[in-house]
């Protein structure tokens, strides 16, 4: 089974804006202080121009224009993206966190871990049943980005 999803993780009324400037679904709230914006290729490409230039090892779609976009969007608060590459118990996944029109983690990409790491940053806390982060925030629930978008 794989796993692929790409998104940003905010303040919800960050995200609702980002949205609604870019013509794109609405986000899904998480908790009541964070959300989640599923990005598809299409999306991305409705905001960024091309040609892209990555400079990021492993991540499919951190180019430089998205590290400024990130950068200008999180003067605004504190915002995550993430990745995730999984089929047949192989693969990783990445993330960067932004604050105040600086990155403050990442972007770093593992096998496992950047993803909770992330998350920490946001504030989340685990607390049983979950087993970590990603769990206790509810990132388990698809396994793939429009298995997201279909529930926004």
């Amino acid at each position: 089974m794989g796993h692929s999803v790409t998104a940003f993780i905010a303040n919800p009324s960050i995200l609702q804006a980002f949205a609604r400037e870019h013509c794109l679904h609405r986000p899904l709230a998480l908790t009541d202080e964070l959300a989640i914006l599923p990005l598809r290729d299409l999306d991305l490409d409705s905001f960024l121009a091309a040609p892209l230039s990555f400079e990021t090892k492993h991540f499919r779609y951190l180019s430089r224009q998205l590290l400024d976009l990130l950068h200008c969007l999180s003067r605004q608060g504190t915002l995550m993206y993430f990745e995730t590459s999984y089929f047949g118990g192989r693969g990783g996944q990445g993330a960067a966190v932004f604050q105040d029109g600086e990155i403050v983690f990442g972007p770093q990409w593992a096998d496992t871990g950047p993803i909770n790491r992330a998350l920490g940053l946001l504030g989340v806390e685990v607390a049983p049943p979950a087993q970590d982060e990603f769990e206790a925030i509810g990132l388990h629930r698809h396994r793939d980005t429009e298995g997201w978008i279909e529930q926004a």
